[in-house]
């Protein structure tokens, strides 16, 4: 190459750098500008051996660069030149900052997967309407009510001829998964974690989402038909369980509970089907409306359990494809009504532009200043709050009450496992609402109201953990009155709760994919204080607590502190610092709200929608207040060495709501 032709190339990847730093376009520009330049110096292209360019593009969240690597090759004819002129990019992504934290700070007794199914039942099929059909009043509705009978006949004389095409198999999911254009909408459920470069993902191999359609591709079985290639490493086909709750707890326990192969992927999803009811998924009362819908008996005929069917889609992913928030919106675009979600977040994005839009450029400007001023001072008293909850904190309350060291403990989460469980249907996201105003105040909210119960029920798992102590080694040997508090710890008047928050309130734009956008804050709240406390009276405490901290750049600090942390610490101290933030909390308490109205997916309806918090190092026990079809729901996933029997805790819980719900009639009425 001449001193004219290096000069020139030099002057091109110089330009094509600055122009593309971290893009593939940068990368093909590269490679032409070479290719151009050994073309010209080349007598023979077709016998040459050239160089050719393979670029391994970074293209990053946080602003990665494009690196090189040469591979030789030999050119054996005109169109194999044609074919390598064409740059072969291999994207990488950079992780977000919280997916690092994640991968760095998960145990073998806490890995970070978030859990969550859904439950599917094959009840008449939902006739759509079509586009401005609200408008023709006259006769529409009767036109409508006709065809949705039909339809609704011919799904049911469907299903009993081809009783596997009531419920959703594999294949079908799949199917549905790339027409609703899953892949493109959220890449990352495609990406695995880079084997080659740490704190980075890389596409998987082989994904044509414009591939023919599956019934060519798939061969029979039990249902019908199996996962494609493309897809086995995320679905699995799954016996349904056979004893009512017993069998899906187990399989969810066993979910939550093993870390994942992230370098094969990031995401997986069971699915089973069978009789309505069977594995639990769907309430024993939700069955009875089903049943009571169709205008079938109440399951225990032949002919009704052949028609009414379930399927469970049991997903398991890891914390670095994303939080719960913007993993269930990703779901939200895989039902029928993703347009009308779409339009409903639209419209609150909206509405919440809007209530500044008539304020003037100096009320603007003083707004902010006056942010500032408070994030400041609001950041500063955070701290200073956390500090003390940390120094006035020494021990967990779990390892107090039952003389363990934080190490015994990690031991004990490992070898007994994990405990879950899930009650749908408590009650209408309005009543608890009218609760929390009625007892909490004004500006009490659902989350109040059942952090509330939630520690009323903690503290009395944590003295029952007492009484079975003290009778065991009174069975032992017996022990004296003044050895009660010193074996099983004082009494806990007050322990803290983690509060896990969404930065962007719960909102996901449409169009952005998933991600992790997730903060907590730590809150100090009532504890064990039996009888002395009414239930009115724990609510108004915590939400007089929450509801400061809440206002605090708390959740905003914390996030900046596991971005610094998953950057410059190493994983051990990571570790430790983040078990220790948490200020030896007793549990840890989210909520997620679900659609407001009941979802399909092909026609199918979602019956239940029930997620699992990830426990953290040195935290026990989680508890997801969900919302679902304007319905509260309660899951919890908790180490078994602190609640033994997870159905009792929520027991316990609903026993709280139910006297709060009481005392708030007595005040209305």
């Amino acid at each position: 190459m001449s001193a004219s032709s290096a000069a020139m190339h030099v002057t091109r990847k110089a330009l094509a750098s600055l122009l593309f730093p971290t893009t593939s376009v940068g990368a093909a520009t590269l490679y032409l500008s070479h290719q151009q330049e050994q073309q010209k110096n080349q007598k023979d292209p077709i016998t040459s051996t050239r160089t050719n360019i393979i670029a391994t593009n970074a293209v990053s969240c946080e602003a990665a660069t494009a690196t090189k690597v040469p591979v030789s090759s030999p050119f054996k004819n005109k169109q194999d030149i044609l074919q390598q002129k064409k740059a072969k990019v291999h994207i990488q992504k950079r992780m977000t900052s919280i997916g690092r934290f994640s991968l760095k700070t998960e145990t073998a007794s806490h890995p970070s997967v978030p859990t969550f199914f859904l439950a599917l039942s094959n009840t008449k099929m939902k006739v759509k309407k079509t586009r401005g059909s609200g408008n023709n009043k006259s006769g529409s509705s009767e036109e409508e009510q006709a065809a949705a009978a039909a339809a609704a006949a011919a799904y049911q004389r469907d299903i009993i001829l081809n009783p596997s095409k009531a419920t959703l198999t594999p294949a079908e999911f799949e199917q549905t998964w790339f027409e609703r254009k899953m892949p493109s909408k959220h890449p990352r459920f495609h990406q695995r974690v880079s084997s080659t470069k740490e704190g980075y993902f890389e596409a998987e191999k082989d994904l044509d989402e414009s591939r023919p359609s599956l019934s060519s591709q798939h061969g029979p079985n039990s249902s019908g038909a199996s996962a494609s290639v493309v897809m086995t490493n995320h679905i699995q086909e799954k016996l349904h369980p056979m004893v009512y709750r017993q069998d899906l707890k187990q399989r969810i326990e066993e979910l939550v509970s093993t870390a994942m192969d992230v370098k094969k992927s990031l995401w997986e999803v069971h699915i089973s089907s069978g009789p309505l009811g069977r594995s639990g998924a769907i309430s024993r009362e939700a069955c009875d409306e089903i049943y009571s819908r169709n205008g079938t008996d109440n399951g225990s005929s032949t002919g009704s359990q052949e028609k009414e069917k379930e399927t469970i889609l049991l997903f398991k992913c890891h914390h670095s494809l994303g939080d719960a928030v913007s993993l269930s919106a990703s779901i939200g675009d895989l039902v029928d009504e993703a347009n009308e979600i779409k339009e409903k977040i639209k419209a609150e994005i909206r509405r919440r532009r809007n209530q500044g839009k008539n304020k003037s450029a100096l009320q603007k400007m003083l707004k902010l200043l006056q942010s500032i001023i408070m994030f400041l001072l609001g950041s500063l008293q955070a701290l200073l709050r956390h500090g003390y909850l940390l120094l006035t904190t020494r021990t967990n309350p779990w390892h107090t009450v039952l003389g363990l060291t934080p190490a015994e403990g990690e031991v004990l989460a490992l070898s007994l496992g994990r405990s879950v469980s899930w009650y749908d249907n408590i009650a209408s996201v309005e009543e608890v609402k009218n609760v929390a105003k009625l007892l909490g105040g004004p500006k009490a909210t659902v989350n109040d109201v059942f952090v509330s119960c939630v520690t009323a029920a903690v503290a009395r798992q944590l003295e029952e953990h007492r009484k079975r102590i003290l009778v065991q080694k009174s069975i032992q040997g017996g022990i004296g009155k003044e050895a009660e508090n010193s074996d099983c710890g004082d009494k806990q008047s007050s322990f803290n709760v983690v509060i896990p928050s969404h930065l962007a309130g719960g909102i996901i734009p449409p169009g952005r994919g998933v991600g992790n956008l997730i903060g907590a804050f730590v809150a100090r709240v009532p504890g064990e204080m039996g009888k002395s406390i009414r239930p009115s009276e724990r609510l108004a405490l915590v939400h007089d607590e929450l509801y400061k901290v809440k206002r605090s750049p708390a959740a905003i600090l914390s996030f900046g502190m596991a971005k610094l942390m998953a950057s410059y610490f190493p994983e051990r101290l990571a570790v430790r610092l983040f078990q220790s933030s948490s200020a030896n909390a007793a549990v840890a308490v989210t909520n997620s709200r679900g659609p407001e109205e009941k979802v399909h997916i092909n026609g199918r309806p979602v019956e239940a929608l029930n997620g699992f918090l990830p426990l953290p190092p040195g935290l026990p026990v989680g508890v997801v207040v969900g919302s679902y079809n304007s319905k509260v729901s309660l899951s919890l996933n908790a180490d078994k060495f602190a609640i033994p029997d997870a159905d009792k805790f929520l027991g316990w819980v609903l026993d709280e709501y139910h006297l709060l719900v009481k005392e708030a009639a007595l005040k209305k009425g």
